[in-house]
């Protein structure tokens, strides 16, 4: 019985983190269109500034998803 409960909670860590890094691309395609396209139409930040802040985030955040997406999807 002891097994089938480590089992179990295996299955709920590896569901988190494949939850978890699909919630960080879905943030990172937010960010993307809020910064990086928000600085073409206009902004208050400096738009270099808010343009580089933007393709570093959405870089980060898509490299991050994918990964924690490829190591825990479902087999």
């Amino acid at each position: 019985m002891d097994d089938n409960k480590k089992i179990a909670k295996r299955n709920k860590l590896r569901l988190f983190f494949l939850n978890l890094g699909k919630l960080i691309l879905d943030v990172t395609k937010l960010s993307f269109a809020s910064l990086v396209l928000g600085t073409i139409i206009k902004g208050d930040v400096p738009q270099s500034t808010l343009l580089v802040a933007g393709i570093i985030a959405s870089g980060v955040g898509a490299a991050l998803g994918v990964i924690l997406v490829t190591i825990f999807e479902e087999k």
